[in-house]
């Protein structure tokens, strides 16, 4: 089915009273979100500020709302209470074990909000439009699905079978351009939380946005006064979480993250 076809099939079964595309700022999402609005039920674009993301990539994501025509939602993790440099003053830097607990309170907390907004009674349903694309990570081969319900969530991939190319070859078609921070540094930059951060990847932040190379490099100046490993760590060594052993865990972190985080371990949203 095609990315029209998805979303009258979600109608079907789910009848949601909102339709939102979520606009992360990268080429997958801008696809998506572009691909939903033609369906005369799209209601708008939500985008999720987690607060440790590319200036430019808010800007852009303003900017391209106001040029197709598409309202904009805008959460913020720190209305619910997540900023980035508490979470990390706390815990250290996440590396990818703690991917699950970065989405969860950079990420979903925000869309819970967003529910909760605009569900208008128990048994309403709010549909959910993703990037994910079913060959882009090779950790959730196979299990991107296009229609996946969990609880008043409808999530629908309208771009599931789409490859990077057909993607490209879309918005080209269209005339919608891309978000310079993607062509830059491959990926959106709308959340650079370090869970998935690669030796290197500082100093290509600090090539093209230093600002932000800057903020994360005072912040580590920081946090490795409590915590021994860096941003662009895989996270605690092995002698510090012997040190820990024992203690609990607030989440669960062998499960994947979610839909909105669904890619960034390979450097692309």
């Amino acid at each position: 089915m095609n990315g029209t076809e998805l979303i009258n099939q979600a109608i079907e079964d789910y009848n949601p009273s909102h339709i939102f595309g979520l606009f992360s700022g990268g080429t997958d999402s801008l696809t998506a979100c572009h691909v939903a609005s033609q369906h005369p039920k799209f209601t708008a674009c939500a985008h999720i500020n987690t607060g440790i993301g590319v200036p430019q990539t808010r800007d852009f994501v303003y900017q391209t709302c106001k040029e197709q025509g598409w309202d904009l939602k805008e959460y913020k993790a720190v209305d619910q209470g997540q900023v980035y440099e508490d979470i990390v003053m706390e815990h250290g830097f996440p590396g990818p074990f703690a991917h699950r607990m970065m989405y969860t309170r950079l990420k979903e907390r925000a869309l819970r909000q967003l529910i909760r907004d605009h569900k208008q009674d128990r048994n309403d349903r709010i549909m959910l439009i993703s990037g994910c694309r079913s060959d882009e990570s090779t950790r959730r081969m196979g299990t991107v699905q296009s229609i996946d319900k969990q609880g008043a969530q409808v999530w629908v991939a309208v771009i599931h079978d789409w490859s990077k190319a057909k993607c490209l070859e879309y918005l080209e078609d269209k005339g919608i351009r891309r978000n310079p921070v993607s062509e830059l540094i491959g990926k959106s930059g709308e959340c650079l939380c370090g869970a998935f951060a690669k030796k290197g990847e500082l100093d290509e932040l600090h090539e093209h946005f230093p600002e932000v190379a800057e903020r994360i490099l005072d912040l580590e100046e920081q946090v490795m006064k409590k915590f021994p490993w860096d941003w662009e760590s895989l996270g605690p060594p092995k002698w510090w979480m012997e040190q820990k052993q024992g203690q609990q865990c607030m989440f669960d972190m062998t499960k994947p993250p979610g839909h909105m985080c669904w890619g960034c371990h390979k450097g692309k949203m």
